[in-house]
């Protein structure tokens, strides 16, 4: 039938309207548009108003992933299953008369209040008031005082004065002696940067008639070069973790300093000082290639020639003073006088709260009482000093306590920052532009996530927790980190085409995200599984392995780039948390009836990689060097002989023989140079050794590569019990595998982890990885060898 002719008795189908062109929106969607300008009806209809575009371009909301999906999944479970028990709760409550409680209602707000204190706070960064006040201006200062930041002539700038501060009424002018240097007045070279001197550059160009040394120390042998070649090298691999410092504002200051003649007042610099100077050389100064430069003994006189500035600084802290606080903290960790450098960090919190950098000063940059780099610089430190404090209460495993984190407001991105290059010699990376402040806007919003898992995991060790409450918790932060994934600009994500071409500061950064998976779900990998929850459950132990397996590809990839001697110190605890992962996984791996030997030469060969990998950055970090002993004395000391008396008990009492093969295992493109024996890596044949003829399904190894072991002094072991699985593993890792492994001692410790406790006895996990919720890995050496507990048969 001809087309658009209607059979007999039918009627004929018209074609219905289509536009033209589909916006974006739908384009992605695949679904109808009705090409409505300027924003079709699908689009109002589903709420994507801001998103519908009539371009060429993809859609900007990026598909959500399957991890994500299985997130809301999870999260929707956990929440209809809390309220289920709120309900339950509700259900219980005995119903009163509620007429009595209109009694109770709290007396209306007075609006006049809340509008005269807006007023106040508009009249943040004027004059502190005309000659005549009238009476009502005296009772809103009074009684409303909204303006927290005052210019304090004892420390010549900005300070807070809340409102419960008596200072804050003070009119006083300060006492002889106590004056702040005054300002130099802005010139036109103010504008101009001091030039690093490092290869390529013109010497002529580095302004050489800069006195760049008047205050480092004289007994330190340091050229021009050399120090700018540290300052070189940390800015492109460590101080744009965090914003330690901001390169322009640094430089800008440097010059300003260095140009003024010694017998002048020295200019207002907020974001340089001769204090941050040589506390940015004790701890930079491990990135030098002169090894002389990076030894201990001479770091050591920068910081105490930093510290020699300490007193006269804080007469007139300015905010480089939180920075060179926090460098001081930073280098006595390294050399583990972790005391001293909580004391030094804390210093440098408590100071940017003194400074009251949480506050914004834009209103005064824009009265003209402070300048438009001191504004940044105050604002970009606040910033800094809260991401700061939630890195280092991950890495000591500690409450955070640094100054209040707005989450609602996030780190500005400056595009003139972002647009320097980054290009680094040594590495096949092309120059493209280093986008630090893009990257720390990301890193904060992360840390604001770990500041949630921060709370929940030091707070394990309340009995009486609810247990749906805290899934609930869980399944909300996984959610948060997926959302964070997902809204990642796509400058910043790491794809298989552009991960050859990453900055170290954007591989750190899903690094830590990563990370952030391991330390909310390492603390339940041995929780017993509910039957009857289902799909509901989260399974802890696929996404801890999944972080840790992706850790291991980004630290490839950083080695192959760049070489880990040029990582930031926090990585070498992502990478810690990880070795611990891959541990258990191992110790999962010989819990079942059988062992899955792929599965455990797989996990064991992660762990010595993993070994490795810390061992690198330890060339540059002491505290590397001392990390990696710890993950390595765990195991040796506690890993190794639980596997091998497990392999014993396995093979009927057989010692078990170890082999070699790092090989195994191993994440794709990881290439070795040279076979490299192993001694923790072990095999043992499935069945006893009494057939002459070796059969079974597991290969013999060459006489050369087998060495036997001892067998390890054991009273008794007993395999794991019917209760915890039998028959072999359908796939490589089995869920129900681990319960063999740490239930009991986990329920003693994390009880609300559990649904009771188990009866057989088990390695106590608290001996075999102490401290197991995250952090401070050096606090998990000093702890006893494990202590295998016996029970008659």
């Amino acid at each position: 039938m001809p087309k658009g002719v209607g059979g007999t008795g039918g009627s004929t189908r018209s074609r219905g309207p289509y536009a033209s062109q589909a916006c974006t929106v739908c384009r992605a969607r695949k679904s109808k548009c009705d090409g409505a300008r300027p924003i079709c009806s699908p689009c109002v209809a589903f709420g994507r108003d801001g998103e519908c575009s009539w371009g060429k371009e993809a859609s900007s909301r990026r598909p959500k992933t399957k991890a994500h999906f299985e997130a809301l999944k999870k999260l929707n479970s956990a929440l209809q299953a809390y309220i289920q028990v709120l309900e339950s709760r509700l259900a219980k409550c005995v119903c009163q008369d509620t007429s009595s409680s209109l009694q109770m209602r709290p007396p209306e707000v007075d609006e006049s209040f809340g509008e005269a204190a807006s007023e106040e706070a508009g009249s943040e960064g004027e004059s502190e008031g005309a000659s005549e006040l009238s009476d009502e201006d005296i009772t809103k200062e009074l009684a409303i005082p909204a303006q927290r930041l005052k210019l304090d002539d004892e420390l010549g700038g900005l300070a807070v004065q809340g409102s419960t501060a008596p200072f804050r009424f003070s009119t006083h002018q300060s006492r002889p002696g106590t004056t702040s240097p005054p300002s130099i007045p802005a010139r036109e070279e103010d504008a101009r940067l001091y030039v690093l001197l490092v290869d390529g550059v013109d010497e002529a160009y580095a302004y050489p008639a800069l006195d760049w040394s008047r205050h480092l120390p004289p007994s330190v042998n340091l050229s021009r070069r050399d120090h700018d070649t540290i300052f070189d090298l940390a800015f492109k691999f460590w101080t744009g973790w965090g914003l330690r410092a901001v390169p322009t504002l640094l430089l800008k200051d440097m010059y300003r300093a260095f140009s003024t003649p010694a017998s002048h007042p020295p200019p207002k610099t907020p974001s340089y000082s001769p204090m941050l100077h040589n506390a940015f050389l004790s701890i930079c100064a491990i990135f030098s290639p002169n090894p002389v430069l990076r030894d201990v003994a001479t770091r050591t006189r920068f910081a105490e020639h930093a510290k020699g500035f300490l007193d006269e600084e804080c007469k007139a802290p300015q905010v480089s003073l939180v920075h060179a606080l926090a460098l001081l903290g930073t280098f006595y960790a390294d050399i583990g006088q972790r005391i001293v450098a909580d004391l030094y960090v804390g210093m440098s919190s408590r100071v940017s709260m003194t400074l009251g950098l949480e506050v914004d000063s834009t209103t005064w940059m824009e009265s003209g009482l402070i300048t438009r780099d001191e504004m940044l610089a105050r604002h970009w430190t606040h910033w800094a000093v809260c991401f700061r404090d939630v890195s280092w209460a991950l890495y000591i495993g500690r409450h955070f306590c640094g100054p209040p984190m707005d989450v609602t407001r996030a780190p500005p991105v400056d595009d003139a920052a972002d647009a320097v290059p980054w290009h680094f010699a040594g590495s096949s990376v092309p120059s493209q532009p280093n986008l630090v402040t893009a990257t720390f806007r990301e890193a904060f919003a992360l840390s604001c996530i770990g500041r949630k898992i921060i709370d929940i995991v030091n707070g394990l060790d309340r009995r009486q927790q609810d247990t749906r409450k805290l899934d609930q918790l869980i399944a909300t932060i996984d959610l948060e980190l997926y959302s964070w994934k997902n809204d990642l600009p796509a400058a910043l994500e790491i794809t298989p085409g552009n991960k050859a071409k990453s900055t170290p500061y954007r591989l750190i950064l899903h690094c830590e995200y990563w990370s952030y998976f391991i330390f909310l779900h390492r603390p339940f990998f041995s929780r017993k599984s509910n039957r009857g929850a289902g799909d509901r459950e989260v399974d802890h132990v696929k996404l801890c392995k999944r972080a840790a397996e992706n850790i291991v590809d980004i630290c490839e990839t950083w080695s192959k780039l760049f070489s880990l001697r040029y990582a930031p110190a926090p990585l070498f605890q992502v990478i810690f948390s990880a070795g611990t992962i891959h541990m258990l996984l191992a110790l999962q791996a010989t819990s079942s009836v059988r062992i899955a030997h792929v599965a455990l030469q797989t996990a064991l060969s992660k762990v010595e990689q993993c070994i490795q990998f810390i061992r690198d950055i330890g060339q540059t970090w002491v505290s590397g060097g001392r990390v990696a002993a710890v993950l390595e004395g765990i195991l040796e000391d506690k890993l190794r002989p639980i596997v091998e008396r497990r392999l014993a008990q396995k093979a009927g009492g057989q010692a078990p023989t170890m082999v070699v093969d790092m090989g195994a295992g191993m994440g794709t493109g990881m290439e070795m140079e040279t076979p490299v024996e192993s001694k923790y890596v072990p095999f043992v044949e499935p069945f006893a050794s009494g057939s002459a003829s070796g059969s079974g399904p597991g290969p013999r190894e060459p006489p050369q590569q087998q060495r036997p072991q001892p067998q390890p002094q054991v009273q008794t072991w007993y395999p794991p019990s019917s209760a915890y699985g039998q028959g072999g593993w359908s796939q490589e890792y089995a869920y129900s595998g681990v319960g063999m492994v740490m239930e009991e001692s986990m329920y003693a410790q994390h009880p609300h982890a559990h649904a009771h406790a188990q009866t057989a006895a088990e390695v106590d996990i608290a001996a075999f990885l102490p401290n197991f919720d995250f952090g401070a890995p050096q606090y998990w050496v000093r702890q006893e060898p494990v202590a295998v507990q016996s029970r008659t048969a």
